[in-house]
């Protein structure tokens, strides 16, 4: 069996900028403009190859960026190489708070969320708010698709392939992105309230722009592809 460094390098980090991104980056900027007039301290949890934020971040803010990377194809203020399977956040930035932590698309690739959950209060102090979005099992496409007997998206059954999607369109036989724990909306929120944090708000967006997606957007949550939770501890 592969081992968990081997495994996670043959997978990318999502790149480019998405609808997920930018509603992340906008929550950044109106939660900067909101509580602070001096430059802040961002975290990027699985900030990927190209750090998208960290083009889009304000001049006189100072961005960490963290992944398992060796290297990144830019250079941000601060980067540290992590795997959050096997070592702990809170010893690379054991003398640092930060006032945003973004925590985008990682929780779905950890075999414990929960103490990545944990290690972040660490890092935050009374005002911190922290930035989470991972994709959502319930989404509706994958209920229909379940009626059918395919294997939903987000949802990897092998190591190396995405199996039981039937056809090609829905993926079969695509690489993984080495996703370990899928959750529900309500999944989700269970865990957050289980450690401590509390829910500022949630703005639901789509995986693929579309009319019914986007709509999908505006009337549930737990039928939405994604979420983004704002948060305290």
């Amino acid at each position: 069996m592969k081992n968990t460094k081997e495994f996670l390098s043959k997978r990318q980090t999502a790149s480019g900028m998405n609808i997920r991104l930018k509603h992340i980056i906008n929550q950044y900027l109106e939660y900067k403009n909101e509580h602070f007039s001096l430059p802040i301290k961002i975290l990027d949890i699985g900030c990927g190859h190209n750090c998208e934020i960290f083009r889009h971040k304000r001049n006189e803010d100072k961005y960490y960026g963290c992944d398992f990377y060796d290297k990144i194809n830019i250079e941000i203020d601060d980067y540290q190489k992590i795997n959050l399977n096997e070592e702990k956040l809170a010893d690379k930035y054991t003398e640092e708070k930060f006032d945003v932590i973004i925590c985008g698309e990682v929780l779905e690739h950890l075999f414990s969320p929960d103490s990545l959950l944990d290690e972040i209060k660490e890092l935050m102090h009374e005002k911190s708010i922290i930035i989470i979005s991972t994709p959502n099992l319930g989404y509706y496409l994958n209920r229909i698709m379940l009626l059918f007997g395919i294997s939903p998206f987000f949802l990897e059954n092998s190591s190396e392939v995405k199996l039981g999607r039937m056809i090609k369109v829905f993926g079969q036989l695509n690489k993984t992105e080495g996703h370990i724990r899928i959750f529900t909306y309500g999944a989700l929120k269970d865990l957050l309230k289980l450690k401590g944090l509390k829910i500022i708000r949630i703005k639901s967006v789509p995986v693929w722009d579309n009319v019914f997606d986007r709509f999908i957007c505006l009337v549930s949550k737990s039928l939405s592809a994604n979420n983004i939770f704002i948060l305290r501890k």
